[in-house]
């Protein structure tokens, strides 16, 4: 029969072995022994406390009672600790973090250790192997690590609030919830880096469908807690490797309730944002770089594909306008701007030759007139000669060229 336990001691053991130095292989045989690691591991659980809201995220030197918050579920709607299946959290001595570990070893059941500890299961009992008298030993030790003190304390390194209620106020200590904090990021890495997530991006550079869609999340804050050493914030901290991501709070914005629609060019119209200065910033050290390897025009070529792609969600969005606003009296776009933007000029595309190439033509002249203004006001500005110009320029129109129709 398996035991659990036993291959959980044996991967730890051989570890050991293998580490060069440190202690003689007939020691190690002995410590890591089932009734001898256990009955150590039973010593330590009172170093660690589990914890659901750990105040070191606050401050690491933050002492408070440890909480331990079960919420129970309920269809309210609101993203709180209860309503979100999440991991339990662990803090306090990092050394006794193996104690944690072999609570949480899932048996054949389904059922971890510390769900057998606290059911006082004779199943457990039997695969460590020892009587009654030294299983309850045990079982008190480890479950020391759910104790809390009997008289609940706060710490000034804490973050507070004075909360205003009838007649006064509330003193709260805001604390952070770490088995949601490391559900987020799970949800998010999973939604941004996930195998569906890049085969949904290929297909939209592509212009192809894709049959699971693309969510994506912008302005994400990366934070970190604990340094170098994110085990002594807690566990769960240290798991994702002390960092942990924060979704934009910001007051909404205002949506416009029209489209800016270009009058007599498109490209001249285009409003300068950060994003894009970021770009140019990227490429504007590519064309100082006197080195000319495939590095480097890899580079290129991916600083190329953000510029088009900023270019092109743009023109997305007058693809999707209203068909024949281009009819406009007030608006006098050139033919190839018309047929490449105005979903009703779809279907002349095929009566006007070699629009794709004035729409790659006018997109090159941009893109070199704007770097110079950029930089210009840098006071960097790389100048390109006559011969760079044009070579660039060509580089850019054959880039266009590669684009599927349902983009350019």
């Amino acid at each position: 029969m398996t035991n659990e336990i036993v291959d959980f001691l044996e991967d730890r053991k051989q570890l050991k072995l293998k580490k060069p130095g440190g202690k003689s292989v007939e020691q190690i045989e002995s410590d890591y022994d089932i009734f001898n690691w256990v009955d150590s591991a039973a010593r330590r659980a009172s170093q660690l406390s589990m914890v659901s809201h750990p105040g070191k995220f606050s401050h690491p030197d933050a002492k408070i009672t440890p909480v331990l918050f079960l919420g129970q579920s309920a269809c309210d709607g609101y993203v709180r600790s209860g309503n979100v299946p999440v991991q339990s959290d662990v803090l306090g001595n990092a050394a006794a973090l193996d104690v944690y570990a072999f609570l949480s070893i899932t048996l054949a059941d389904g059922q971890t250790v510390l769900q057998h500890l606290e059911a006082n299961s004779e199943s457990l009992r039997s695969l460590l192997g020892v009587d009654q008298r030294v299983y309850d030993e045990w079982r008190t030790g480890f479950l020391k690590i759910k104790q809390t003190d009997s008289v609940a304390k706060s710490d000034g390194k804490v973050k507070q609030v004075y909360f205003p209620v009838e007649g006064g106020y509330h003193l709260l200590s805001v604390l952070t919830p770490s088995g949601l904090v490391t559900e987020n990021r799970r949800r998010i890495r999973e939604m941004k880096f996930s195998d569906e997530a890049k085969l949904a991006r290929e297909a939209r550079r592509n212009a192809q469908p894709s049959p699971t869609g693309l969510d994506d999340l912008l302005g994400v804050l990366t934070v970190r807690f604990g340094g170098t050493q994110p085990q002594n914030i807690s566990k769960l901290n240290s798991n994702n490797a002390g960092e942990a991501w924060l979704l934009p709070s910001l007051p909404p914005a205002l949506a416009r309730d029209h489209i800016k629609l270009p009058k007599r060019d498109f490209f001249e119209s285009l409003r300068w944002d950060d994003s894009l200065r970021f770009i140019y910033t990227a490429l504007h050290r590519i064309f100082g770089t006197t080195y000319n390897n495939v590095t480097i025009r890899d580079a290129r070529k991916r600083w190329f594909e953000s510029l088009f792609e900023w270019v092109f969600i743009r023109a997305s969005i007058l693809q999707e306008h209203r068909p024949g606003w281009s009819d406009n009296e007030t608006i006098q776009l050139p033919r190839s701007q018309r047929l490449w933007l105005d979903s009703a000029c779809f279907n002349d595309r095929e009566q006007h030759d070699g629009w794709r190439q004035e729409v790659a033509e006018a997109f090159s002249r941009w893109t070199i007139v704007t770097y110079r203004k950029l930089r210009t006001n840098m006071g960097d500005a790389v100048i390109l000669g006559q011969t760079e110009e044009v070579a660039f320029s060509e580089e850019l129109k054959q880039y266009a060229d590669q684009m599927p129709e349902a983009v350019l």
